[in-house]
């Protein structure tokens, strides 16, 4: 009996030693969202991986995980700590030889903005709880939230009747780029109508017939200077209603902005005019990442936007503050813009009766 006891607590010390030495390596963790774009609220899931490589158990493993610090868990049993900057999820386990434990949590996250997971901390203790060894496992991936989709019934009316507009305009507009022949000169035409080269063939004046179902094309002009928080919030969302508009609408447009953004998704200040889901994620997306930091003057921004345009297109300008369209700043655009210029402002959204922002309305 005594040579058992013995025996056993040589094997127990073994053992001991062995956890002690042995006790991280070959232990793997990972978490990583199901999701990187997700909507206000919208329920998105965590998974949590955490590996065993080696032969022997790990007999006590504690994971802490840093989150975003405002991510809402739903139904999860373990501990969370909120903290003003970071959340912390705590979890233990036991894992036998060769072992896998894989967790997916459903959580959400409520605003707007770049949320971050970033690393954990992971710590084994030895086979009898009489010491711990830790270490940091880099973890690294982006959630954007989309600005929140906004229900503001008279903003929205107003601005599809300017897009039909603008619609309408181009069958009656001529575009100096498309020329489908030549006619008569009546005298009424300008001297830059006439094409010379008709006319030698003809041997009288002839001018130039253009295409006039040539496409529309709109700007949107996001401006985050001047503004309150919630101002700002508000500008976003406008700007993503007047892009799901022209999207609906099937009008070209394009995007300009003087908000700073985070993460490197390159130049999101300014976005090319296109059309498509996949030429609307990027802006909207680019607009989930915006900071309230601002980049450049409004009037800088609205010269920016007079100089990469042209003549005639039109634009959409969202600013947090009121706005008149004979404004000095707005000078440049007007003029390049032919006057056809529509002014989205957070104040006119915050003051429209019974208005509530909600994820799910219409356009």
């Amino acid at each position: 009996m005594l040579i058992f006891l013995i025996l056993l607590v040589l094997c127990a010390v073994g053992c001991e030693l062995l956890s002690l030495r042995r006790g991280l390596k070959g232990v793997g963790y990972t978490c990583r969202p199901s999701v990187s774009v997700v909507e206000p609220g919208e329920e998105f899931e965590l998974e949590t991986a955490i590996t065993n490589d080696k032969w022997t158990p790990v007999s006590f493993l504690e994971t802490v995980q840093t989150l975003p610090h405002d991510i809402q868990l739903n139904a999860y049993l373990g501990r969370f700590h909120s903290e003003p900057l970071v959340s912390r999820l705590y979890s233990t386990c036991y894992l036998g030889p060769r072992q896998k434990l894989t967790r997916r949590i459903r959580a959400s996250l409520p605003q707007r903005g770049r949320r971050l997971i970033s690393d954990a901390q992971i710590t084994a203790g030895d086979l009898l709880g009489l010491s711990r060894r830790s270490q940091t496992v880099q973890v690294f991936h982006e959630i954007v939230v989309l600005p929140r989709r906004t229900a503001a019934p008279d903003l929205s009316r107003a601005l599809g009747g300017f897009l039909g507009e603008v619609s309408v305009r181009r069958f009656i507009l001529e575009d100096p780029m498309l020329t489908v022949g030549a006619r008569d000169y009546t005298g009424r035409e300008p001297m830059k109508a006439v094409s010379w080269k008709h006319s030698l063939r003809a041997g009288k004046l002839m001018v130039k017939e253009f295409d006039y179902t040539v496409e529309s094309s709109v700007t949107v002009v996001l401006n985050v200077e001047g503004g309150e928080p919630q101002q700002l919030e508000n500008c976003f969302s406008l700007a993503r209603m007047a892009v799901e508009q022209l999207e609906a609408r099937g009008l070209s447009y394009g995007f300009l902005t003087n908000a700073a953004t985070a993460g490197a998704i390159g130049r999101w200040s300014e976005v090319s005019a296109g059309l498509g889901a996949g030429h609307a994620r990027a802006i909207l997306e680019g607009m989930g990442r915006a900071t309230h930091d601002v980049q450049e003057p409004f009037e800088t921004l609205a010269l920016r936007a007079a100089r990469r345009s042209e003549q005639g297109r039109a634009h959409i300008v969202v600013t947090p503050g009121r706005l008149l369209e004979n404004d000095p700043a707005l000078a440049p655009l007007r003029s390049q813009s032919d006057g056809r210029i529509f002014i989205l402002s957070a104040l006119d959204l915050q003051e429209q009766e019974g208005f509530c922002p909600e994820e799910e309305a219409a356009v």
